[in-house]
């Protein structure tokens, strides 16, 4: 028979991992978005220049197609890198850690695992308001990647048909 709290503690533990694991993984999303931006804005300008040549002038609408265009990726360049931007999240503090191994080192194996789990639940609330303001972010920074592709398509298209 488990002991009291074990299979929670255990649960909580797992759930603290995965909000880490997801941070991680958010922060990656947030990196390659800057660096998708950056590479779209590359390859599509450079795919401007090969369909219309080094000397074409763009017309007023196509200009204003691949202004918004660019700042389209700007926007979601800069919220991928706030995405990938550190939050804070609650950790135990310091002082509480001493007192575990001191004052609260002879508790009973079950007043310690609440405590433990109890901390492990304050680092994954402050960890999953990270997280969901990094995943908003990583969306809305799709979006006007995909919007600004769009926009330079339709810019092009307009140019060449």
């Amino acid at each position: 028979m488990a002991e009291q709290g074990e299979t929670y503690a255990k649960f909580i533990e797992a759930e603290l991992k995965t909000e880490m694991e997801r941070r991680a993984s958010l922060d990656a999303r947030g990196l390659g978005i800057v660096t998708s931006s950056t590479a779209l804005i590359t390859l599509m300008f450079s795919l401007s220049v090969l369909i219309t040549g080094k000397d074409y002038t763009f017309g007023v609408l196509g200009q204003g197609g691949v202004v918004v265009s660019l700042l389209l990726f700007i926007v979601a360049g800069v919220l991928g890198i706030a995405a990938n931007q550190a939050r804070e999240y609650e950790v135990t503090h310091e002082d509480t850690l001493y007192e575990m191994l001191g004052a609260h080192w002879t508790d009973d194996e079950v007043d310690a695992r609440n405590t433990c789990a109890y901390r492990n639940v304050v680092s994954i609330q402050s960890l999953r308001r990270g997280n969901e303001s990094k995943a908003e972010q990583i969306t809305w920074a799709l979006f006007f990647q995909v919007a600004a592709i769009t926009a330079l398509a339709i810019s092009l298209a307009g140019e060449v048909l």
